[in-house]
């Protein structure tokens, strides 16, 4: 089956698998929009999530916008993101290692519907007329771009970057870009600085949500965003080049804001609330220069609903970080032995690690916690390592394997030298650029649990497979409440287990004492 061929194909698919709200009163972009969509991250269990398509944008000013906006499109919920990938939820994993390990070029084509309408002349007018809803109305003093694709090159080697970055809207068509150290694009600035040039850039609104996928990843520098997306959709991501610059842009995408990112200029960005779901400072942003404008006739805003999670931040990072660290731990790595890498979204969908795996030597349990660990600065505060037999998306496994399988003064381990990515127990946030702090002399740090069995368990303590398999046959004849086994649920063996004692567990179901089981045997 074809991947959509635009944004508009996917709304419709939205709308055909009933995932889809469309909001056809006025609807004011400041106060109104982003708290209506948050009620169902607040109020819905996560099944019960849609998109909400807004055709009837206002603002408080009284003023009214021709462009709809689509919010929760791209990772609602599991359900909207398989959507979003053209699979079903339990493809989602496989689909992702596939894009990695079988990235598909783009394809790169003469014109395309985003260069329908070009303009060249009073571009910050219309900047200032795309409708970007306020997320947090009430605490946000910032106005941003949450879901557009900033398309960057390194000026020394050329190779392309993708990311998805906040840009910072303010009247005047003046926008600053989100490009905090250590993003690959902020490279590609720094460099252009040393040189006192500035660095040519693209703004892309309204892509396939593929793209939004693969740009809002944590990839290794120089991966090629738009193969990786190409990898997802089974098929190349079409692109045309810029009016004003080299650089690639999808062709059927809503809009592209082409301009450069100035070297000495900076404007300031007002306080946010972030993934950690606590708000963000006051800051000083790289400023974007828009220099022309193409859209396709009737442009769809493309906005993320990000900040406290749940979120669709926190659900396509959970989503792409766990497909990233599995591929890394696995195949670039090495361990085998890695069934699973599971991420809480509570947790901003970066912070808590659960590795399941099956551990051949005690020391690979180690080396997956350090190389996890290692795999980028700025992921990860809590690591932990379980055996097979738990549930890593299970808390309540988790916690049974933390209490009872780990020693404090053993198995666990802080390592300094992590960034703190927003994080206001690294950092005071009374301190100025709290937010983008390094605390001295260490950084940020990161907990290491190794909480594997270290040698052989008794069993654990339900009764036994075929016991409960034969109490679920009663269960469901007597017409009791459907069920959803909660691994584990039954018993089984984990090594310590002496013959004796399982001679007399089963002389007691068979109605005898285990005491008979000694005299039998005289």
């Amino acid at each position: 089956m074809a991947y959509y061929r635009d944004l508009r194909e996917y709304v419709e698919a939205l709308d055909r698998h009933g995932k889809l709200f469309r909001i056809k009163r006025e609807i004011r972009r400041e106060t109104e929009l982003h708290p209506l969509v948050r009620w169902q991250f607040r109020g819905l269990p996560e099944e019960e999530r849609r998109a909400f398509l807004f055709d009837h944008v206002t603002s408080v000013t009284g003023g009214k916008y021709e462009m709809p906006v689509l919010v929760g499109a791209c990772a609602s919920s599991t359900a909207i993101y398989a959507l979003g990938m053209r699979c079903t939820t339990e493809e989602i994993f496989s689909r992702w290692l596939t894009a990695q390990r079988e990235p598909i070029a783009p394809l790169v084509v003469p014109s395309g519907p985003v260069q329908e309408i070009d303009i060249t002349r009073n571009v910050e007018e219309t900047v200032d007329n795309i409708p970007v809803p306020v997320s947090g109305p009430g605490f946000d003093s910032s106005v941003r771009l949450t879901a557009a694709l900033w398309v960057t090159a390194d000026p020394e080697t050329g190779q392309r970057n993708v990311g998805v970055y906040s840009g910072y809207m303010q009247k005047g068509g003046r926008i600053g870009v989100g490009l905090g150290a250590g993003k690959d694009s902020r490279l590609h600035l720094d460099k252009c600085r040393e040189r006192g040039i500035p660095l040519k850039a693209a703004a892309v609104i309204g892509p396939t949500p593929n793209l939004i996928y693969a740009a809002a990843a944590t990839l290794p520098y120089g991966t090629d965003e738009y193969a990786i997306a190409g990898g997802i959709a089974g098929e190349p991501v079409q692109l045309v080049r810029c009016k004003t610059s080299d650089l690639l842009v999808p062709a059927h995408a809503e809009m592209v804001l082409e301009g450069e990112i100035l070297p000495d200029e900076s404007i300031q960005g007002w306080p946010f609330g972030e993934y950690s779901g606590y708000m963000a400072g006051k800051s000083k942003y790289p400023r974007f220069a828009v220099q022309r404008i193409t859209h396709r006739r009737n442009p769809i805003l493309l906005d993320l609903l990000a900040e406290h999670p749940p979120s669709e931040g926190s659900k396509q990072k959970q989503i792409a970080t766990e497909a990233t660290f599995f591929h890394f731990l696995k195949e670039n790595v090495g361990l085998s032995g890695v069934k699973q890498v599971a991420i809480h979204e509570e947790s901003g969908g970066w912070g808590f690690f659960v590795i399941q795996m099956k551990v051949p030597h005690p020391s690979q349990a180690w080396q997956a916690l350090y190389a996890a660990a290692g795999f980028t600065p700025g992921l990860g505060k809590f690591f932990v390592v379980v055996d097979d037999d738990i549930d890593p998306r299970d808390l309540d496994a988790v916690i049974w394997a933390l209490v009872f399988r780990a020693q404090p003064h053993r198995d666990l381990i802080v390592l300094p030298g992590k960034r703190p990515m927003l994080d206001p127990s690294a950092v005071s946030p009374a301190q100025p650029g709290w937010h983008h702090a390094y605390p001295e002399p260490h950084g940020a740090s990161c907990l290491l649990v190794n909480a594997v069995r270290k040698w052989p368990y008794p069993p654990v303590s339900l009764p036994s497979r075929e016991f409960m398999e034969q109490a679920r046959v009663i269960w469901e004849e007597e017409g009791l409440p459907q069920l959803k086994p909660k691994v584990p649920w039954h018993g089984y063996e984990l090594g310590h287990w002496p013959e004796e004692l399982k001679k007399a567990a089963a002389a007691v179901v068979s109605g005898r004492e285990p005491e008979d089981i000694k005299k039998s045997e005289k």
